[in-house]
């Protein structure tokens, strides 16, 4: 066996890393690091040349034969074996994106096996994240990732993170896959530590970040996945804590509300907060249709302002007991508001 052997892809998958390493199809080849020196981000080309032979060229400058003694070496090919000696097998050809059901998620992942760098998170299409949450286990551990990717056209990409390892092979390394059932609560580490504080829920962690800030006295959180995945959370922590429902301002939002309710009344003291119609001063304030606590404090909102309207006796926060099916927006008014918080 030699080099000639192996197809582009079947080295592109041997050598394929996590994160910035990994290996990634360009034209009609791939690009990974190179295995002839310490190479961190995929410098080297390999291609199926027309004869049949395996094309390779290494941009950090490593001659041929550098490279062609490295990958000998990590594909376990003996070049002074003759043709009828025995090589080792090399593995079938594998998709590069496995099946769900060949990845073990490991919880917690190996301690210090991920850095938590945004290279870590580094995707194939959309490039490094920009920003990356983790979630933690209730003694502070990491358990999983959710990664944000901005895109050229303004959207975005939320994409999950977790340590699997491969059912074929083995491999363990960071895989674009969730905890499957009972995942953890973000700051689940924050809501055992603080027994005694409220706990607000909102949805999608950039909201609650925005909530940590605004409401410096409550625990923020919420679950990863959108709305949809509430109930493959371990809810537990929140029974028999006050627990405060901020819905993000759409149908799906109250749609995510009501579906948690559903998981929480009679188990906590549960409550929703409506975000107030008016500034401080008396100045009229108008909550926009999807808007989150992060679009309320990127409009000026802060702790002290929530903090004067409470002086003022304004009502922010009203016990639950149910909240209705959702609405449609384009018939929204304050009536319809209302249905949402107990009278």
């Amino acid at each position: 066996m030699s080099l000639n052997d192996w197809s582009a892809e079947e080295v592109a998958q041997r050598l394929s890393g996590t994160g910035r390493a990994a290996a990634k199809r360009q034209g009609d080849g791939f690009m990974v690091c190179c295995p002839a020196h310490d190479d961190r981000t995929p410098s080297l080309s390999l291609r199926d040349g027309a004869t049949g032979l395996l094309l390779y060229n290494c941009f950090a400058r490593c001659s041929q034969e550098e490279v062609r003694s490295a990958l000998e070496e990590k594909l376990g090919i003996d070049p002074n074996a003759s043709s009828d000696s025995h090589q080792p097998k090399r593995p079938a050809p594998k998709k590069l994106i496995k099946p769900a059901d060949e990845i073990d998620i490991i919880v917690p992942p190996p301690s210090n096996s991920v850095r938590g760098t945004l290279d870590d998170f580094y995707h194939p299409k959309h490039g490094l994240p920009s920003q990356v949450w983790t979630y933690k286990l209730g003694d502070g551990t990491p358990a999983s990732w959710v990664a944000r990717y901005e895109m050229a056209d303004g959207s975005k990409e939320i994409i999950p993170w977790s340590w699997g390892r491969s059912r074929a092979t083995g491999e363990e390394k960071l895989r674009m896959k969730s905890i499957s059932q009972d995942r953890p609560l973000y700051n689940l580490d924050q809501i055992n530590a603080r027994p005694d504080d409220p706990i607000v829920w909102v949805e999608g962690e950039k909201a609650a970040d925005a909530a940590a800030a605004l409401f410096p006295g409550w625990i923020s959180t919420t679950t990863s996945g959108g709305g949809n995945a509430v109930k493959l959370h371990d809810l537990s922590p929140l029974y028999d804590r006050i627990v405060i429902l901020i819905c993000d301002h759409d149908g799906p939002g109250y749609k995510t509300g009501a579906e948690l309710s559903d998981l929480l009344l009679g188990r906590c003291d549960l409550r929703q907060l409506m975000w107030p119609s008016r500034w401080p001063d008396g100045s009229p304030y108008e909550v926009e249709e999807k808007d989150d606590l992060y679009d309320h404090r990127a409009r000026g909102w802060t702790a002290d302002k929530l903090r004067e309207l409470i002086a003022q006796k304004y009502e922010l926060i009203m016990p639950l007991r149910e909240i209705a099916a959702p609405f449609d927006l384009i018939h929204y008014d304050k009536v319809a508001e209302r249905k949402f918080a107990r009278q």
